[in-house]
């Protein structure tokens, strides 16, 4: 039996079996012809499970501009509700950001809006995205690192986060996907550095 587990990013594993339970190696009669030798013998493969893997040092701490989604698409506030609509079902988006003509971020649509705007009432295919969209937007800078994300994220309670250069202008966004895809995809990260 074996027991893995994750310590600070890294993995340790416990002995597969005691020493006095492992089976002992005998020795062979007579020696054995390797006639291919690009096979692996059993005592190489039985040596290899018991060792540990190379463990890699921690990587620094990952910056929203490297994990954030740069192809942002964004709606005019004058776009009508049906075409946010037909974008959230094309797309598999949950969120849009709400920008003027020199991108600076307004507000921002979540499907959330749209489903409550729809129990409210039916007849919203035409209504402008500005009418239903959520104020203010809390948004961040590409240079921040994961863990202010991070908690923005979860002190807000919001499931994305436009990113916003020096000008105020939208340049990307990030949602608690992009954060767990970087964990779970980049191994151990110094995330307290």
């Amino acid at each position: 039996m074996s027991l893995v587990v994750f310590d600070m990013g890294r993995r340790v594993e416990t002995p597969v079996q005691p020493d006095r339970l492992r089976t002992q190696k005998t020795t062979a009669t007579s020696p054995v012809q390797d006639d291919h030798p690009a096979t692996h013998s059993y005592e190489a493969t039985a040596d290899s499970a018991y060792q540990h893997p190379e463990q890699r040092p921690p990587q620094p701490v990952a910056y929203v501009q490297d994990i954030m989604s740069q192809q942002v698409e964004a709606l005019s506030p004058n776009d009508s509700l049906g075409l946010a609509l037909r974008r959230f079902r094309h797309n598999s988006f949950h969120h849009f950001p709400v920008v003027d003509d020199n991108l600076q971020v307004h507000a921002i649509l979540s499907d959330r809006d749209v489903l409550n705007a729809l129990i409210e009432n039916n007849d919203i295919q035409h209504h402008p995205v500005s009418r239903y969209a959520s104020r203010p937007v809390v948004c961040i800078r590409p240079q921040a690192d994961i863990r202010q994300a991070a908690q923005t994220l979860y002190q807000y309670n919001i499931g994305a986060l436009p990113v916003v250069d020096d000008q105020q202008q939208l340049c990307g966004i990030l949602t608690p996907s992009d954060i767990l895809r970087t964990l779970s995809h980049y191994g151990p990260m110094e995330l307290w550095a």
